[in-house]
Order: C-alpha cells, then structure tokens, then sequence
C-alpha cells in the first residue's frame, strides 16, 4: 500500500486542486512545481510508493528506492497542489495513486474543483503553444472558451496515465474536473513554454495574479542544453 504521510494537519471548507506528474516534455510536472514553489504553500503531506524491484547503491551502501509525491497547500489561494518527479511506472499503482490521493482531498474538506495539466503532441508547432483542454460537465468546457481554451478535438479520444485518469476519478467521486494540455513539438525535452502557456490559462480561470517569467528562464535553459549538445556533437564528427 502506498504510505500518506501527514506534515500538517489541515482542516478547511472548501478548496480547489491541481495535480500534474511529468510526462511528455515534462509539461504536468513543470506546471505543478512552478505552482507550488511560485504560490504561497505549505508542504502539508506526502504520499509515499511501494518499494521498487530494485535499490540503490552509494559507496558500497544500498537502499530501497521509493517515489515521493508532495502535496502543498495555500491557504491564501485555497490551493491545494499534488507534484513529484515521476509517474507510476506499474498501472495498479497508479490507480492507488489517485485514490489515495483523492481519499486524502476529501479528508481535509469540500474539493471545489480538480484541474490537472499535460502535454499535447503537435510536431507541426509554431509560435506560443496553444492549450487544449477538456471538462468532465458542458457547463464547464463554456469557461474553458470563455477564457479562449480550444476543447479537445476528436483527433484525440484517449488520455493517458495520471494526467488524464484523475480526471475520471474525479468525476467518479462526483468532483467537477477541468485538464489543460499544451501543445509540444518535441516530447523528449522539457517544454516550459507548453507549462507557461497552461498557467496563464489556468490563472485567468481562477482570477490569480503570478508572473510567468521563471518559465522564460527555464526556456532559454534548454536551448543552452541544446546549444551544448550540437558543440558536442560537432567535436565527435
């Protein structure tokens, strides 16, 4: 079973939630982490996996390998943010992920709304990425075009893993669920302009006010990394 483990104890009426892992261009897990570190939050709990198949060895010591997920709040938001530096790697856990996850929301009071965040392949991108998204009712996929948000079209009719089940659990659990999904050129570097493009959307949904910037410099960090690997490239040829 996956283990919560409980930093602080939180009790509040109602909340809204975001909760996005990595996937494709990293876009989930960059959203969630900007928002954790870039909102006034707490880190009010964890939730931690089953022991991996395997372990890790440093200087002739080994132990077991875990992944962690963290959980902050923001009490002036009324946010509550999942993150972590990976997804579930067998699908049953990641079924236990989101229950857990969603067991532990209700605990602490009445979830308003869930959104959750990923990336969308588009190879034939140009310019600033547009955000798709989609909604578990009508009445919401109105304020995702309102707020000039494309529903997600019939090219797509699955999506997967953490970034999309929640959304199902969600409206499972009766919780009304929205998913921003920014679209990507290249799935095998981090995209943080897809992740900007997805906090500015969600931000004028929910009327906050946060500077987008760090994700400027984390793009001109990528193109160094890739300004370093065709130097690199060339000394080998």
């Amino acid at each position: 079973m996956l283990k919560v483990e409980i930093l602080t104890k939180k009790k509040v009426d109602t909340f809204r939630i975001f909760a996005s892992l990595p996937d494709m261009g990293r876009v989930g897990g960059l959203v969630s982490s900007f928002l954790a570190s870039n909102l006034e939050t707490e880190h009010i709990a964890n939730i931690i996996s089953n022991p991996k198949p395997w372990v890790n060895v440093k200087d002739g010591v080994i132990e077991s390998t875990r992944d962690i997920y963290k959980i902050y709040f923001s009490d002036r938001e009324k946010l509550l943010i999942l993150t972590g530096e990976m997804q579930p790697e067998d699908h049953r856990e990641l079924l236990e992920l989101c229950n857990t996850f969603l067991d532990f929301c209700s605990s602490i009071g009445d979830v308003k709304r869930l959104y959750t965040a990923g990336g969308s392949l588009n190879e034939m991108l140009t310019g600033e990425p547009r955000v798709v998204g989609v909604a578990t009712k009508p009445q919401l996929k109105e304020i995702l075009v309102s707020s000039d948000v494309d529903t997600l079209g019939s090219e797509f009719t699955t999506i997967t893993w953490f970034n999309g089940l929640i959304l199902g659990m969600a409206s499972d659990r009766n919780i009304e669920a929205i998913g921003f999904y920014g679209e990507i050129s290249d799935k095998t570097l981090p995209q943080p302009l897809a992740a900007k493009s997805i906090v500015k959307a969600f931000s004028k949904i929910e009327h906050l006010s946060i500077s987008t910037k760090p994700f400027d410099v984390q793009y001109e960090e990528v193109l160094d990394h890739i300004e370093r690997n065709k130097g690199t490239k060339n000394l080998d040829q």
